[in-house]
């Protein structure tokens, strides 16, 4: 049986600086490990995962929808692992405004955008934040799956459209 869980989260955007959340040394799902602003979505949450995102962020760093500008959802990352297939919501924007809050998640840190690759990452969000540098894409949702290649996480990129009306 295959059960599904998911997330929406956001790196927001200051100046050069991204928003990071170091995760937790006690977490049990990729402890000390660099992290979007974000977490699990709640089941009434799941046909509006924006509206997951900003509590997350609300709940995470204290900074309000309305102090964020330009949030738009940019990836969905697929990946499995065991009996369960995530699907994580990725947004990215744009505050000036300052982490307010503490929480037992991790603690918040400005990263120049020069440093993110440099930090201990998810396999799957570092080949995300690699494609999102690399090539920027603002007009399309980017669809990420994970494979496994021999042992190694390998994504495979995919722009979603709306392809009603289009021949086969």
């Amino acid at each position: 049986m295959i059960n599904l869980a998911h997330s929406a989260g956001a790196f927001l955007k200051r100046n050069n600086e991204y928003l990071l959340m170091l995760r937790a040394a006690d977490r049990k799902f990729l402890p000390n490990t660099w992290s979007n602003v974000g977490g699990g979505m709640e089941s009434h949450e799941c046909e509006n995962p924006q509206a997951a995102c900003l509590r997350e962020i609300k709940e995470e760093t204290g900074i309000d929808a309305g102090e964020i500008r330009n949030l738009a959802l940019r990836y969905i990352i697929v990946r499995q692992r065991g009996s369960c297939v995530g699907h994580t919501y990725v947004y990215f924007g744009e505050t000036d405004a300052e982490p307010s809050v503490t929480t037992d998640e991790g603690t918040v840190h400005w990263i120049p955008e020069s440093e993110l690759l440099n930090r201990t990452l998810s396999v799957t969000f570092r080949a995300m934040l690699e494609h999102y540098l690399n090539t920027p894409d603002p007009a399309h949702v980017i669809a990420g799956c994970a494979e496994n290649d021999g042992g190694k996480c390998r994504m495979v990129w995919a722009k979603l459209e709306d392809f009603e009306g289009a021949t086969s």
